[in-house]
């Protein structure tokens, strides 16, 4: 895969990705970098590589655009759907598609996004051999360029009426770009589907297996997004070094003040500490419902953190739009809510230390 000359482009571009919401010329890069095919199986053509090594992808690009890094990880979950609870017959047909073209979840509703089982008011109607799917979804990264969709619509009523379907792009579903405050460039839409047939064969593991689906792709793969927390951090980090060593103030540098040493050597601190609990993650998922949620919610305080050091080190310059501070700062925030918000995150960690 490459992943050097992939980041070395985004050094560039970012600010302009980041500027327009859009990856413009990188997208192409991005599909030729090979990292849509990283956790496709190998017995498939891709690489046949694991939670870990999308971590270490996630990191590397998160540190130059979380919003082209948030895009690879969404694309892995859709894999990942396939992988997990595809049978033969799907994996063959769709997963050397995803090698080359992006595919993502469809899940979150303008109702709401972490209660799934309520939330959840697009319809799939069995007419036949096909069911006809009828709603919005909203906040889809991926949407506005996806080939293909892991909907999850209702069949019946509750959490067991939820279906999971393999949907391809085509007649019938229409999208609307949203302009997200971070991780721009993502593609992120709103995306409507009027009578779209979807044939029997396309549901995922079974009717009213939706929940299954849902929870089982998204809770390894919060791991990964935490990573990004890692890149993001690291990068205000670096930001805030190279400031602290240029910056003069009374009679001196910035990086001379003992203050400004502890609080970056804290900051350090608490990055390793992440990037040691994330990767130790990655290598042994264990309950990914509990490390996930764990990860997540470390890689989001750590984040934040960073980018307000980072900020109150390069002072009203850092407040400048579209500066490299000031991009971090709000893709910090993304990460503190997509995927499920860090109370939701809480909220699991505590269901576990209470079962």
């Amino acid at each position: 895969m490459e992943l050097e000359k992939l980041c070395e482009i985004l050094d560039k571009k970012a600010s302009e990705i980041d500027r327009n919401n859009d990856m413009g010329e990188v997208f192409e890069e991005v599909v030729n970098s090979g990292a849509l095919a990283l956790m496709v199986p190998k017995e498939y053509g891709g690489e046949g590589k694991g939670y870990y090594e999308m971590c270490e992808v996630a990191e590397k690009l998160a540190y130059y655009s979380a919003g082209v890094a948030h895009s690879v990880i969404v694309h892995g979950m859709a894999v990942d759907a396939l992988r997990l609870f595809g049978n033969d017959e799907q994996k063959k047909k769709y997963l050397p598609k995803l090698m080359k073209s992006f595919g993502t979840l469809a899940i979150t509703e303008p109702t709401g996004g972490s209660d799934v089982a309520n939330a959840v008011r697009t319809t799939a109607e069995k007419k036949g051999d096909v069911y006809v799917i009828n709603g919005n979804k909203t906040l889809i990264t991926n949407g506005m360029f996806a080939e293909l969709f892991i909907v999850i619509a209702r069949t019946g009523e509750g959490a067991k009426g939820l279906t999971a379907f393999i949907v391809e792009k085509g007649d019938g579903i229409e999208t609307t770009k949203i302009d997200l405050a971070g991780m721009r460039g993502s593609g992120l839409a709103s995306v409507r589907f009027r009578d779209v047939e979807v044939p029997a064969e396309n549901i995922l593991v079974g009717e009213g297996k939706g929940m299954r689906v849902a929870l089982g792709t998204l809770a390894p793969n919060r791991i990964p997004f935490a990573a990004m927390g890692i890149g993001i951090a690291q990068r205000c980090l670096d930001l805030a070094v190279e400031r602290a060593k240029s910056r003069e103030a009374f009679g001196g540098k910035l990086a001379d003040l003992q203050a400004v040493q502890f609080m970056l050597a804290e900051l350090a601190a608490d990055i390793e500490a992440l990037r040691k609990l994330i990767y130790g993650f990655a290598k042994d998922m264990g309950d990914t419902s509990y490390s996930g949620a764990i990860c997540k919610l470390k890689a989001a305080e750590v984040a934040k953190k960073a980018a307000d050091i980072a900020m109150e080190i390069h002072g009203g310059f850092g407040l400048l739009s579209n500066s490299k501070v000031e991009m971090a700062h709000r893709d910090a925030k993304v990460l503190d809510i997509a995927e499920g918000a860090s109370e939701v995150m809480k909220l699991l960690i505590a269901r576990k230390l209470f079962s």
